[in-house]
């Protein structure tokens, strides 16, 4: 039975509002966002995204480097922090949000964080293949007119 299984505890957890809590501080960060935003928001989130290391694991290319470094598997981490190949874009979008901000965490969980950081994906061209160009976000001024 499952709730003799070792699952049911976990189940649990999840069941009395840590799920609940995440779903609803998520639906406020993308609350207005246009939908390429949001996709490519729960894609680096979850790490399920175009980057060489998800597609290493799925069986679509033989290696998780990522051709303009070669230096490590393609991680979102990686993507948005080191890789050298990005250090032009990074740097505007370090001197937009500050060097204690350059964290995936702070980045990818901050409303006033999110229009420099999808202002770095495009300038990177990572996922224009993808999402194509995607939209200057709106700034609040300009959602409450």
């Amino acid at each position: 039975m499952f709730w003799e299984s070792p699952r049911f505890s976990r189940f649990q957890k999840v069941a009395k509002g840590d799920a609940t809590a995440t779903a609803r501080k998520f639906r406020k960060l993308t609350k207005g966002l246009r939908k390429p935003h949001t996709s490519i928001l729960v894609h680096l989130c979850t790490g399920h995204c175009y980057l060489y290391s998800h597609l290493n694991c799925i069986g679509k290319i033989d290696t998780p480097l990522y051709p303009a470094c070669k230096q490590e598997p393609e991680m979102v981490h990686h993507y948005l922090i080191q890789c050298p190949a990005h250090c032009g874009a990074r740097a505007r979008l370090r001197a937009e949000v500050g060097s204690k901000n350059m964290f995936p965490e702070k980045l990818l969980n901050d409303r006033g964080r999110l229009k420099a950081l999808f202002q770095y994906i495009n300038n990177t061209g990572r996922f224009i293949n993808t999402f194509g160009v995607l939209p200057e976000m709106e700034t609040e001024e300009e959602e409450e007119e």
